[in-house]
């Protein structure tokens, strides 16, 4: 099943890296998104459930480690796997060579880990956090495993396989770590989960994939490593930015607060991003093949960033004006200190609507420079807020962000326009019909949540109320956006792909 999900009956000889023909996108999209949605949807649900059961100071360990992960995680990729989707062509030489440097660095990584676990316990004051990096150290085999496989199969759109892989090794991994949490374990269900996970994945997606054997003759990548090392230091940028928050947190605050606040943050932010990447994972390669047509481009552009805001915005909306309650009723008492860190951190969910398509702009129009240095001035206004913000705890830290964020939308709106010829009514008009019904649809639950109906009740009428009235409103006040949406959603299943839809005729 899984083979076929990548070729039609093609030899491993014959198996083109570059073969997209009868593929169509939005099939793509479809699939894509059947696998962000299941599998990020899986990992926040048996977040919750193992938060419940472990509490904030078991979380909060695992949450200690993944700040030194998600650096050593980057590090294995090099900004290659961006390279290589960008290519118009690769041989099998060029991807034989990338996997072995993954491995390598994954080697090198493992090693350390080891030797710098004592270091990184010290920091937070975390003696546990040795051996569990330890553990997750020698995991990073398995990442390493399926950067290459994954590159492949997002080249050629072939989402079915990565879908598969994804969501069953979601399930597989929650389900063992809850088994191990309910028998005591503590934080170690936690590895469990994080490693059982990422070997699934890996295991199916190189018998997916058909990539090659490794190999060491990396004078294969001379020209892959320039344009690569420039998106691996803008991404390692990116991330140093996106986790200074969790580093100054769980240093300074401990590891409790740490577990609220990343537990806000990954339920908040989680969905926003799945939904991002649902469009963004297809959106990379597909700017990458219409470099020459600005205009189509910039279509995408603003397709992408209307599809987003239609989901993110009444999610964002809906879970900031039900924050109190859904966290009494799923996480108990010990989690209400993550309550003001969802409301704040909303705002940001909702800005990612706008900004969540300019990374694969930039790294598919080849813009390496200017996302390199976009990267840099982010992370220094963002870590700048962050550690401004410290002075009032997780809430602080929330805020500092949030308004970080804020200023540098402007500069991402004007990167768009220079590069793919985006206006700011443009972008307004992408976003106004959700921005405008979630506005009424947070209303409509705000005044139901003043009746004296059972918590339970009152938040499962709420939540259909709202839903009803924002899609009332999208059909009533903005129809001709509503069935455009409705169209592109439904041509994610059909097999041929017709022909683009203008986002401008939304005006």
């Amino acid at each position: 099943m899984i083979g076929r999900a990548i070729s039609r009956k093609t030899k491993i000889a014959e198996y083109s890296y570059d073969d997209v023909a009868g593929k169509s996108a939005k099939k793509s999209v479809a699939w894509n998104a059947l696998s962000l949605v299941g599998r990020q949807g899986l990992l926040i649900v048996f977040s919750l459930v193992l938060a419940r059961i472990l509490g904030p100071e078991s979380y909060g360990v695992v949450a200690q480690a993944n700040v030194y992960m998600v650096v050593a995680t980057l590090l294995l990729d090099q900004g290659l796997t961006a390279s290589l989707v960008s290519r118009s062509r690769i041989s099998r030489r060029v991807v034989a060579a990338a996997a072995g440097l993954n491995l390598t660095l994954a080697a090198v990584m493992m090693l350390v880990t080891y030797l710098t676990a004592p270091m990184v316990a010290s920091f937070f004051s975390s003696p546990q956090l040795i051996e569990v990096l330890w553990v997750l150290g020698a995991g990073l085999v398995f990442k390493a495993l399926a950067i290459v496989p994954r590159m492949l199969l997002t080249r050629t759109f072939a989402f079915r396989a990565i879908a598969i892989a994804d969501v069953l090794g979601a399930f597989l991994g929650g389900f063992l770590g809850l088994i191990f949490a309910m028998q005591g374990a503590g934080y170690w269900s936690l590895v469990i989960q994080l490693v059982v996970s990422d070997a699934f994945v890996a295991v199916v997606l190189l018998i997916a994939a058909r990539a090659p054997i490794p190999s060491l003759r990396f004078v294969e990548l001379n020209g892959t490593i320039k344009f690569g090392i420039k998106i691996f230091v803008g991404n390692l940028f990116s991330v140093a930015s996106r986790n200074t928050d969790n580093l100054v947190v769980g240093r300074i605050l401990g590891s409790g607060a740490l577990a609220l606040y990343s537990l806000a943050y990954r339920v908040l932010l989680t969905p926003v991003q799945m939904v991002g990447q649902v469009v963004t994972r297809v959106l990379l390669p597909a700017v990458a093949r219409s470099q020459n047509d600005l205009e189509r481009v910039s279509l995408l552009t603003l397709r992408s960033i209307s599809s987003i805001s239609i989901v993110s915005f009444p999610l964002m909306a809906l879970i900031a004006i039900s924050a109190e309650d859904s966290v009494n009723l799923v996480l108990g008492n010990q989690w209400a200190g993550a309550v003001p860190v969802l409301q704040i951190l909303a705002l940001t969910g909702a800005r990612q609507a706008v900004t969540a398509v300019n990374a694969p702009i930039l790294i598919g129009l080849g813009k390496a420079n200017t996302h390199l240095r976009f990267n840099i001035i982010a992370a220094i206004v963002q870590v700048g807020g962050i550690l401004i913000g410290l002075q009032g705890g997780i809430v602080g830290v929330a805020w500092g962000y949030t308004i970080s964020g804020i200023l540098l939308t402007p500069y991402i709106i004007f990167l768009q326009k220079r590069l793919v010829g985006t206006t700011i009514r443009d972008m307004f008009l992408a976003v106004f019909p959700a921005f405008h019904a979630s506005f009424w649809a947070a209303g409509a639950y705000l005044i139901l949540n003043l009746s004296a109906m059972p918590l339970i009740l009152r938040m499962s009428v709420g939540l259909v109320s709202a839903t009803i009235i924002y899609i009332g409103i999208l059909w009533i006040a903005h129809r001709k956006f509503s069935r455009i949406q409705l169209s592109l959603f439904k041509e994610m299943f059909r097999k041929r792909s017709q022909e683009d839809i203008s986002i401008r005729k939304l005006t």
